[in-house]
């Protein structure tokens, strides 16, 4: 399996939250929710950390464990890494470090998946290609997302809206009639959507954050049907590098309204041999 990636900040002022860790047999992309200044966290060490830790994390228990059920290796990942901070960090906030989750994995026979919240994995296959998010976020706080993206950016309105957006979804995260992220709640694992394909019937596949899937379902430049032929052609840096170009271009955040004018982006791509 010939593994390829990249992952890029969305600003060269912050800290990238996204991260990556991967052998040859397991991919995990995570994706670290951003804490808006003055929101707190209850953790000394920041999001950066927590989804560079989960990423090796859980790479690390399915290369221990290769059969294990990608849901129970995430949760098993989930719970090590709670542990490894428990002591300094206050893991009951609302605001503790989580991030989406996206897992490959090649074993002998399958191409398994494993998706948790807005990241997406597409699996090129003989009958077509397959996508595979979960958006249920936007079912939950939609109208306050909505109403932080189209405010005039650099306003104090922008901030407060972002603000009460942020506040309102911390209470629905990891709770039943909410949304689920890796956090530290184990049984957010539970509600991960998961699958898993004949090795002989897929051709590549691809596991990313939201901001590098944007190139899709935000900005609309390609279709995931598309996405294979393009990522074979330019790879991941060049599948990146589109995704900025478009958002130079909208700069003022008014045509795709957006949280900021560029996101973290990272993207796994995979071809099987």
């Amino acid at each position: 399996m010939k593994v390829s990636f990249a992952t890029v900040p969305g600003s060269s002022s912050k800290p990238n939250e996204d991260a990556i860790a991967a052998t040859s047999q397991v991919i995990a992309v995570t994706d670290g929710v951003t804490a808006p200044q003055g929101l707190e966290t209850g953790c000394v060490h920041g999001t950066p950390w927590y989804a560079s830790n989960l990423s090796s994390r859980i790479v690390s228990v399915v290369t221990e464990q290769p059969t294990i059920d990608l849901r129970i290796g995430l949760a098993k990942a989930i719970a090590d890494v709670a542990d490894s901070h428990r002591a300094t960090c206050d893991l009951q906030s609302e605001g503790t470090p989580s991030a989406t989750v996206a897992i490959l994995r090649r074993t002998d026979q399958t191409l398994d998946y494993l998706v948790l919240s807005d990241a997406t994995v597409i699996i090129e296959a003989l009958s077509g290609v397959i996508a595979v998010t979960d958006k249920g976020v936007e079912h939950v706080v939609g109208g306050l997302a909505t109403a932080a993206k189209t405010a005039p950016v650099g306003t104090p309105e922008r901030k407060a809206r972002l603000d009460e957006f942020v506040s309102e979804q911390r209470k629905w995260r990891n709770v039943e009639g909410g949304y689920w992220l890796a956090g530290a709640v184990p049984e957010a694992a539970e509600h991960s959507l998961v699958g898993s394909i004949p090795l002989s019937e897929v051709r590549s596949a691809a596991a990313m954050t939201d901001g590098a899937s944007s190139l899709v379902d935000l900005y609309g430049q390609l279709t995931w049907d598309e996405a294979p032929s393009r990522l074979a052609k330019v790879g991941p840096r060049g599948w990146i590098e589109h995704v900025r170009r478009v958002e130079v271009d909208d700069a003022d955040v008014t045509r795709w309204p957006r949280f900021k004018q560029g996101d973290d982006a990272t993207l796994a791509h995979i071809e099987l041999e």
